[in-house]
């Protein structure tokens, strides 16, 4: 599945899903966050358009998703938000639920997600 990333906020907020005919899913990306596993949910997000260093220095105590897999020693501090599709889902998870404020990778994107949206317009 790909996303139109001109939609994306429209997905973040349901409207995409609520058209009648549509798919059914009445929550867009976050129903879609709330209910796949994580490694699906990486997989399909447009990454670099949620950890976005502003995202991250704002909500985290890393500057960018580069620093924070820097720290967890699963990558460089140049390595972009892509990269972490490509690393142990597990360790990635411990290290977020154990340096910031999230309990898990999955409730991070699901913040990046919202983030996203208000920065978009959306509320």
């Amino acid at each position: 599945m790909n996303f139109n990333l001109n939609n994306l906020k429209d997905m973040l907020t349901g409207k995409e899903g609520n058209k009648e005919g549509g798919n059914g899913s009445s929550g867009g990306i976050m129903d879609m966050i709330s209910k796949l596993p994580l490694d699906q949910i990486i997989q399909k997000l447009p990454l670099d358009k949620l950890l976005t260093p502003e995202f991250m220095q704002k909500y985290t105590p890393f500057q960018s998703i580069g620093e924070l897999l820097q720290k967890a020693g699963l990558g460089t501090s140049t390595d972009s938000a892509d990269k972490v599709k490509e690393v142990p889902k597990d360790q990635l998870d411990t290290h977020v639920s154990q340096n910031t404020q999230f309990g898990s990778l999955q409730q991070m994107l699901q913040k990046a997600a919202e983030f996203y949206a208000s920065r978009k317009g959306g509320q």
